[in-house]
């Protein structure tokens, strides 16, 4: 059922992030704002790396049951970390794993039953065109082929909460429109938060969401179609 993520008065000094206050429900919002607006670290603390100095982050999810009809069961850490895909913004790896043993080791580890685990890595390294270099080490890969391998270890489960810090950078635009294409098919489902400060990377359509953070506090909240309008009152 429909996850919703809530952040009441979030503070964290470090991050320069202060009194961020936004709901997060089912679809794709993008999160924009200068360099240094402290959009990693409010994507940092919504998939749980890090922790608030202030406020709270309440994660629920709609259950229904049969005597009480449906309600908000507040998820755990725990139940939270186990439905979230996230990719940080200098995505890594595992530098001394093969392209193959990573995306299997992370399929595991993301509870994908064993008897699909050859087929599903398979699958993404086919059609992301990494499957000719599966056997190389993830330290041998360039900028954009690590990325790749970012956001298909993000995507590979089909996260009910997927995080994307700056998910395009690097990638040509066939890559582009192929992960866009698998992220939009996850948004009828999940919760999508992806940060860009490219406006030509979102699909700027008001059933897409748009926060617009500044110094770390949250200016704009609303429909991505007004992206163009938002950056302009702000960045002017």
């Amino acid at each position: 059922m429909s996850v919703r993520i809530v952040l009441n008065n979030v503070e964290y000094l470090k991050g320069n992030i202060s009194d961020a206050t936004c709901t997060f429900t089912t679809g794709i919002t993008y999160v924009i704002g200068k360099n240094g607006a402290g959009k990693s670290s409010l994507l940092k603390l919504i998939a749980t790396a890090i922790s608030p100095d202030q406020g709270e982050i309440e994660y629920t999810r709609l259950v229904k049951d049969e005597r009480t009809g449906l309600y908000r069961k507040q998820l755990s850490v725990e139940e939270v970390r186990s439905m979230i895909g996230f990719m940080p913004q200098h995505f890594t790896g595992h530098s001394d794993m093969t392209i193959e043993r990573y995306l299997t080791y992370m399929a595991f580890h993301k509870g994908i039953p064993r008897s699909l685990v050859k087929s599903t890595i398979e699958k993404w390294v086919k059609e992301s065109g990494l499957y000719e270099l599966r056997a190389r080490k993830l330290r041998t890969l360039s900028g954009g082929q690590l990325q790749k391998i970012g956001l298909i270890q993000a995507l590979i489960n089909q996260p009910r909460i997927c995080i994307l810090d700056e998910p395009f950078e690097g990638l040509d635009n066939q890559e582009k429109l192929f992960f866009k294409s698998a992220i939009n098919r996850l948004a009828f489902h999940s919760v999508i938060i992806m940060s860009t400060h490219l406006l030509e990377e979102m699909e700027q359509s008001a059933t897409n969401s748009l926060l617009y953070l500044e110094d770390g506090t949250t200016r704009f909240y609303g429909g991505a179609d007004e992206a163009g309008k938002v950056v302009g009152r702000f960045e002017e």
